[in-house]
Order: structure tokens, then sequence, then C-alpha cells
């Protein structure tokens, strides 16, 4: 895999800059005309990196190919479908795209008729709606050529690819879905991948803004162990699960299951004859699924991360679903007198969320999925569980990502 940092500034000064501050690792530079509000020389471009450089103009013409090669640029981006007299003479040079913003069209004729011009490289760019699309994206990479999968439901077979031979990863924030630079390295590492590795996926909807793929390939990569992390942002539980049960070839060997499938994955355990571990039984909902040489195993290392976190007396718990029902767990654990808040009454005998306000107790732990302004006096220590809320997201991310890894690496045994 070669990692190519995607450059799209508004202005040739800002560009300019933004390539000189590369300091990470990376091993070239695409990029964007596009984005340019006034022209930029390209001699200047070419100065401004001694790295490798792609030129893009998406959705606008075609670059000057000769100029661009005159100036030292090294590949030229041409959209399938634009090809001209240019392309037989610098196809050397030529990186053949295609995107499609909508959908995945049938890839056997796209790449037929791309691969027909004998360009330097081929790169597909397609938006999967589920997984089974995400897969045909990873069935077809060959060597020499990059398929990527777009948008927030394409991030399954983005982040996949390079594993299974995909040439190019673009890094930053120019295309749907496209990861920064920093959380790519901390994905990929700076060594050569691992080829056919163990899938690892944490699967919700949404789920790209997870922390885990960032927490757990560093680990992989310092235990030796040949393992991806990868994101399944999917609508539905059951099209990655299924594929997970029977061991497909491009389905996960463990599972980091998050809002809003984590009781639905309890129930999908028992129907496949997991062992559920404890925290999993006394809290109804799993977060954690893995597939060993000797069958399956569900826990729930959410409940670790709150019983690390949790202090104190009396508790408000707010929200009645997978999340709350392991801060439950561990809160009853503890011996925190706890009352359960909800936007709907009755699931865990839960109370109207509207009734927080006579809350008198020393603990809120807030475990529904948007940060709230919640009409707590002051000195009540309050324990978010999602990460934008600062309270506690991301030291309770950790604390559970220490234990799941543990049994992540059961799916290596």
């Amino acid at each position: 895999m070669r990692l190519f940092v995607t450059i799209a500034e508004p202005t040739p000064d800002a560009a300019l800059d933004a390539i000189r501050g590369l300091t990470a690792a990376h091993d070239g530079v695409e990029f964007r005309l596009d984005t340019l509000h006034a022209p930029l020389a390209l001699d200047a471009l070419r100065a401004a990196t001694a790295k490798p450089i792609l030129l893009t103009n998406r959705g606008g013409a075609t670059p000057d190919i000769a100029a661009a090669i005159e100036a030292g640029i090294d590949l030229v981006d041409v959209e399938h479908g634009n090809e001209d007299e240019r392309v037989p003479r610098f196809r050397d040079r030529i990186v053949l795209s295609h995107h499609d913003y909508e959908r995945v069209p049938d890839l056997d004729a796209l790449l037929a008729a791309m691969r027909a011009h004998a360009c330097r490289h081929v790169k597909v760019a397609v938006t999967p709606h589920d997984y089974a699309e995400n897969v045909q994206l990873l069935e077809r990479v060959a060597p020499g050529e990059t398929m990527i999968g777009m948008g927030e439901r394409g991030l399954y077979a983005r982040i996949l690819a390079p594993f299974f031979g995909s040439d190019l990863f673009f890094a930053g924030n120019a295309a749907p879905g496209q990861i920064a630079h920093e959380r790519a390295l901390a994905i990929y590492g700076t060594e050569d991948l691992p080829r056919e590795p163990r899938i690892f996926a944490i699967v919700g909807n949404p789920s790209g803004h997870s922390l885990s793929p960032g927490f757990h390939s560093p680990r992989f990569r310092e235990e030796g162990l040949p393992g991806a992390f990868t994101i399944a942002s999917f609508a539905t539980f059951a099209e990655i699960a299924e594929p997970f049960a029977r061991g497909d070839r491009f389905a996960p060997h463990a599972m980091s299951v998050t809002a809003p499938f984590k009781e639905e994955a309890f129930a999908f355990a028992q129907s496949i004859g997991a062992e559920l571990r404890p925290n999993a039984v006394e809290a109804g909902a799993v977060n954690t699924l893995v597939r060993t040489r000797d069958g399956f195993f569900a826990d729930n290392t959410d409940v670790d991360g709150f019983f690390a976190l949790v202090e104190g007396h009396k508790a408000a718990l707010l929200g009645a679903g997978g999340t709350a029902r392991a801060a439950l767990v561990a809160l009853q654990r503890k011996g925190i007198d706890t009352t359960v808040y909800n936007r709907t009454v009755g699931r865990l005998g839960a109370r109207a969320l509207g009734e927080l306000k006579e809350f008198d107790g020393d603990l809120v732990v807030n475990t529904l999925p948007v940060v709230l302004d919640l009409p707590i006096r002051d000195g009540v220590n309050i324990v978010e569980a999602a990460y934008a809320g600062g309270r506690g997201g991301a030291a309770l991310f950790r604390a559970q990502a220490i234990r799941q890894f543990e049994h992540f690496r059961e799916a290596f045994r």
C-alpha cells in the first residue's frame, strides 16, 4: 500500500503550506486542482515536496498532461469516460479513475473497459450501501489497482482493501468517507501490511466516528498479530452477523458491537450457541463477539469499563438500551442505588427523563447517544458514554477496549 495525502485547499498559498507541513509518514501527495480559487504554477507545486505527486481535477477537465509531466509531476488523474488522444501517449503516467457517488455499478464490465486502456494505474471509487456491496469491491482487488468504498457505508471496504492488495490509499477529508492522515497511520502503521489478515470490525449504525480502529490496530502490530480492524457502519446487524457466523472470507473474526445492535447481538449469540460470559448474561446485551477454532463466545466489556469509572452512593442512569444495561450491572455490583430515566418510560423500569430535575444523588451516568444539557446541580459527578461529552466517553471507551482486546487475541488461536 502507498499512502497518498489529499491536499484540497482554496488558495495556492494554503495548498503549498499544507504540503510543506506534512511531517507524518506518507508516500505521495494527491493535489486537487478543483478546490483552488486561483491558479497555481506547477513548478511551485513540484518544488513543495520531494514525494510523488498525483495531479487531479475532480469533476473538471483533465489537466494538461504534457505540461504536468514537463513540470516534473509524476501522475495525472484521468476520469474514465474522459479519455482522449493523450491517453495512449502518456498512459504510463496516468491514473485512470472512475467515481460513482451513488452506487456500485457492474464492476466486472467497468474494470474490463478500464483495463483495456493499459494505463499505469486503475482506480475505482464507488458507493456501497451494505455489507454485500463492500465484499464485491474486496473480491475484485488486483495488483497495481485501487478499490475504494466511499461514504459511511463504504468504510468497510475502504479500510480493508489495502490489506488485500489495493495499491493506493488516499488520506484526508476531501471525499465522502475519506480518513484523516493521522487516523490512517494509526490503522496501517508504516511497515508492510499483513496479507489475508484476521478481520475485526466495529459494528453499529452509525459507527464511522468510532475510536476502535485507532486503538486496536496499533496493538495488533505491537504483538505481531496479523489483524485488520475496520468499520462496519451498516443499517442492519444481520447483514454482517450471518457472514460472521458462516466464517466467510471477508467477514470479521470478531466484532465490537455498538449502538443500536447490542441487544440484538445478545439474541444472535444465543441463536448460534455462543458461550455467553457473565457480563453479557447479566446485561442481556453484547458488545463483543469472537469466533475461535472451538466456536463462539460473547461478552460485554462495557460492564468492565463502567465498573472502572463509576463512584458514588446514588445514581441517575440515563437511557435504557444495551449500553445502559451494562452500566446498570456495574452500578449494582458497586452497590450504588440507581434510578433509570429515559425518553420512553418502562424499559428497565425507567422514569420519564423530565423527572431528572428532581434527582438529588451524586452521580449521573448518561448512556444516551447524545450529550445533554442536564438539569443537574453543581458537584454531581457526570459520566457520559458518548465521546463528545468530555466527561468519561474516551475514558470509558479505553477501559472497555483494554478488556476487549484480551478477547480479540482469542481469534488468533
